[in-house]
């Protein structure tokens, strides 16, 4: 069983042609909405493939909470510690990057026990609180742990970092992420098993204390990159959680990020059936070789 102790947040997406300079303006051609929360997305995700998965969260009493259970394909096991649910303004320019305005709100108190699972995601809340907390469920989790710790955790710094990653079994870092650390691969691998990183167009890498393995990126027409980290981990949890080799499980993560990045929103994962015709093809072609 998959766990996630992670934000539940509400995308409101515009799409926008540039950014403007300060004090300037730039008119919005389309908006929408969507749930997000990056590890949701990966508990959401990985529920569409069939695994038993829940979402450990807070939410509040508007529309918001109603629309986000109702559109979250996992369990969401939440508490309620605000008025209003978190809220993430997405403005998308024509290159398809993104950057986000948080509100908050219910996700800024992060206030709910982790109960049960045989892995655990977790991902930052927006909340000076988050990292206590989640070292605390990493502690008191029996089974494997993974941390994506995204920009929030990493800005802390190396040293603030190993307080959970004692805890941690994988770690999941965007190369940006990687290298503000400013840690080599060795030092990071004396806390964690396995330290994956993402390297956009370059595809992903998987170091263990033994070897590493590198899979390409799959072409793509990238329209929107927002929830592509979080769909590349549920592609690579998926195949771990299923004993698949490490090389295939990045495949299998890079897939599921091109797939994201050529479709608007968070939540644009392949289907069941696409990952089991390309894990079909992808072990009968390593068979053949």
């Amino acid at each position: 069983m998959f766990s996630a102790y992670a934000p539940a947040l509400v995308d409101y997406i515009y799409l926008i042609d540039f950014y403007p300079p300060k004090g300037g303006h730039s008119v919005i051609r389309a908006s929408g909405k969507s749930p997000g929360g990056a590890g949701a997305n990966v508990a959401h995700n990985i529920a569409s493939l069939g695994v038993d998965a829940t979402l450990y969260t807070t939410l509040g009493k508007d529309e918001d909470s109603v629309y986000f259970v109702e559109n979250t394909k996992a369990e969401v096991v939440a508490e309620i510690t605000d008025e209003k649910t978190g809220k993430v303004h997405v403005f998308v320019d024509s290159e398809g990057e993104r950057t986000f305005f948080v509100e908050p709100n219910a996700a800024g108190k992060p206030y709910v026990k982790v109960e049960k699972g045989d892995y655990l995601y977790l991902d930052p809340f927006p909340s000076e609180n988050s990292l206590e907390l989640q070292i605390e469920a990493a502690r008191n989790f029996d089974g494997f742990v993974i941390l994506n710790p995204g920009h929030p955790y990493v800005n802390l710094g190396f040293k603030k970092l190993i307080s959970i990653l004692e805890h941690t079994d994988m770690l999941i870092l965007s190369s940006d992420e990687f290298s503000a650390l400013k840690v080599d691969v060795s030092e990071m691998l004396r806390h964690v098993d396995y330290l994956i990183v993402t390297q956009g167009k370059l595809g992903s890498v998987c170091y263990t204390r033994d070897r590493s393995f590198q899979a390409e990126a799959f072409r793509a027409n990238v329209v929107d990159t927002t929830g592509a980290g979080d769909a590349f981990a549920a592609g690579f949890i998926y195949g771990f959680m299923m004993d698949l080799p490490i090389e295939i499980c990045l495949k299998l993560g890079n897939l599921c990020g091109a797939y994201n990045v050529e479709r608007i929103g968070a939540r644009n994962f392949p289907s069941r059936e696409k990952i089991e015709d390309f894990l079909a093809r992808v072990l009968r072609r390593g068979h053949d070789n």
